[in-house]
C-alpha cells in the first residue's frame, strides 16, 4: 500500500513538473525617458525615435512604435495613452514610461508668440544652424529666443537660450528664419487686359497671403475705377501696384465740370485744362469767358475741385 502511494505522489510531481512551464508567462520590463517638449522644424514633421526619446533600454521595435504613436498625433500625448497602445503589441513586457505627458510644439508658431505676437509677422522655414532637425527639451528646460532685427522681413538669424534653473545650466542654439507678412491682398476675378480703358471693382475679389515684401502690393481698391493695368494679369494672379498704371482723367482740350466750394458756396462751372491731368493732380483751368486761369485738384473723370 505504502508502495502505491509512493507512486502515485512521484507520478503527480512529475506531471506538476511538466505543466508548470507552460503555464507560467515571461514577463519582461523596460522603460523609456521621453523629453518633455518636441519642437518640429516643419509642420506635420515625422518624428524618430532619437528625436522623442531622451534614453530608454527597450527594444528598438517598442522605440519605433513609440515615434511613430508620437508622430501620428498632435498637442500634448500623455504617457498612459502610451501604454494602452503599447500593451496591443507587447502585452508581454511592462514599458515604464516617464514623463506623464510629452507636448509637440512648432519652432515656427513659438518664435511668433515670442517676437512678433503684436504684428502681422510670421516665421517659415525655419533651420538649425547646429544641424538638427527637431529641438527637445526636458522637463526642467525653458525656451528663449532672442532676435533684434526680426521686426522686419527677410532671412534671420536667431539665437535660442535653453535654461534649466533647477539644474543651473544654459545652452545655445542658432537658428535662420524667413519672416513674412500676413497682409490683405486682392486677386484679378478674371484675367485682365492692358488693353482695357479702366478698373472696376468688380475685377477683384480679396484673400489673406503670406508675403515677403508688402510694399508693393495693392491692398485697396479706393480710387481704383482710376487705373488702369500696364500688363496683362492673369485670373486669380496677386495684383501689384507695380502692374498698375493711372489713366487720364482730364484730357487737355477737354472741357471739365468745375466746383467751387468754401464753407458757404457750392458753385458750378465749365473751364478748360490747361493740360491732361491724372487723378489727384493740380492743374490750371482757363475760364473761357474772362481767359482767367485758376488752380484745382482732379477728383474725377472730367471733374475738378477748387477749395475757395
Amino acid at each position: 500500500m505504502i508502495k502505491k502511494i509512493t507512486s502515485f505522489i512521484f507520478l503527480l510531481s512529475l506531471k506538476v513538473y511538466a505543466e508548470t512551464p507552460n503555464d507560467i508567462t515571461h514577463v519582461n520590463t523596460c522603460s523609456v525617458e521621453l523629453f518633455s517638449k518636441v519642437y518640429r522644424l516643419e509642420s506635420n514633421q515625422t518624428l524618430s525615435s532619437s528625436d522623442i526619446i531622451l534614453k530608454t533600454n527597450c527594444d528598438s521595435i517598442i522605440s519605433n512604435k513609440i515615434s511613430q504613436l508620437i508622430s501620428n498625433s498632435s498637442g500634448t500625448v500623455g504617457a498612459d495613452f502610451l501604454k494602452r497602445e503599447l500593451a496591443k503589441d507587447f502585452s508581454s513586457t511592462i514599458i515604464e514610461i516617464t514623463p506623464r505627458k510629452l507636448s509637440l510644439m512648432e519652432l515656427n508658431s513659438t518664435l511668433r508668440d515670442q517676437l512678433t505676437s503684436e504684428s502681422n509677422l510670421y516665421f517659415f522655414n525655419s533651420k538649425s544652424l547646429n544641424g538638427i532637425k527637431t529641438l527637445g527639451l526636458i522637463e526642467s528646460e525653458q525656451l528663449k529666443a532672442n532676435c533684434e532685427s526680426c521686426s522686419s522681413f527677410g532671412e534671420k538669424n536667431i539665437k535660442i537660450d535653453i535654461t534649466s534653473p533647477l539644474q543651473n545650466t544654459t545652452r545655445t542654439l542658432w537658428f535662420s528664419s524667413r519672416i513674412m507678412a500676413k497682409i490683405k491682398v486682392f486677386k484679378a476675378k478674371r484675367s485682365l487686359s492692358f488693353q482695357q480703358k479702366h478698373l472696376e471693382v468688380e475685377d477683384f475679389y480679396s484673400e489673406e497671403v503670406f508675403v515677403g515684401n508688402p510694399d508693393n502690393i495693392l491692398t485697396t481698391l479706393d480710387n481704383i475705377q482710376f487705373y488702369k493695368a500696364n500688363k496683362n494679369i492673369l485670373q486669380g494672379a496677386v495684383v501689384s501696384n507695380l502692374d498698375l498704371q493711372a489713366v487720364n482723367l482730364v484730357s487737355f482740350g477737354t472741357p471739365v465740370n468745375v466746383t467751387l466750394k468754401n464753407q458757404n458756396i457750392n458753385l458750378h462751372r465749365t473751364a478748360m485744362p490747361t493740360r491732361s491731368a491724372l487723378f489727384g493732380d493740380v492743374i490750371e483751368l482757363r475760364n473761357p469767358n474772362n481767359n482767367k486761369t485758376i488752380a484745382g485738384k482732379v477728383v474725377d473723370f472730367n471733374k475738378v475741385v477748387i477749395e475757395l
